[in-house]
């Protein structure tokens, strides 16, 4: 069962890193109007209704999971994977509570909470990778560098929390251009065509 789980998990994370580099890719095709850019565009309007719920549904898989390897599965977290929980719990209830009641802010600070959360992953991942050069943080008893999951060779706990703290990051300033794109703006045409009726009228 929890072979199965960690393969799943593996995947996803593999799925989310790839979105996440698209998401980035697209971002500088269009910046630079770089061939490529329109594309990007209209994939990015595909998404963008969709992204704050997305960042949601990446923090609580994470949460889920982890809390999986814990109680399921009977994992010890080190330090460092309570360090990262600490950042990715309650970024999952605030976007929970942004994607229910629109509130933006709640979103702002989950996607702090996720810059924090992602440094964390990334010294993490690199305690597991380089244990003697990199350490000083966990307690002997449970080691950050141990490696409870391996998939495909490189995907660990810590691999998948990145991910999902890098989903938020990209996908909460995504949602929030919908509201700052220009269809949601008046255009100075229409506000032309509505100052040349009001002279009509007057």
């Amino acid at each position: 069962m929890t072979e199965t789980l960690s393969l799943f998990f593996a995947m996803m994370a593999v799925g989310g890193g790839l979105a996440v580099l698209g998401i980035l890719l697209g971002s500088v095709l269009v910046k630079f109007q770089l061939p490529g850019a329109t594309q990007a565009q209209s994939i990015a309007a595909e998404i963008r209704p969709f992204a704050l719920f997305l960042a949601f549904v990446a923090a609580a898989g994470a949460m889920a999971g982890s809390l999986y390897y814990s109680e399921g599965a009977g994992y010890t977290p080190c330090r460092m994977c309570w360090f990262q929980r600490y950042a990715m719990y309650p970024s999952a209830f605030l976007l929970a509570g942004s994607v229910f009641t629109k509130r933006r802010q709640l979103a702002q600070v989950a996607w702090l909470l996720s810059a924090v959360g992602i440094c964390i992953s990334v010294y993490h991942r690199l305690e597991q990778a380089f244990p003697d050069s990199v350490g000083g943080v966990c307690e002997l008893s449970t080691p950050c560098s141990s490696r409870w999951v391996n998939e495909f060779g490189f995907i660990t706990i810590p691999t998948m929390a990145g991910v999902a703290f890098a989903l938020v990051l990209v996908l909460v300033p995504l949602s929030r251009q919908s509201q700052d794109s220009p269809q949601s703006q008046d255009s100075p045409q229409s506000q032309d065509s509505r100052q040349s009726q009001a002279k009509e009228f007057s």
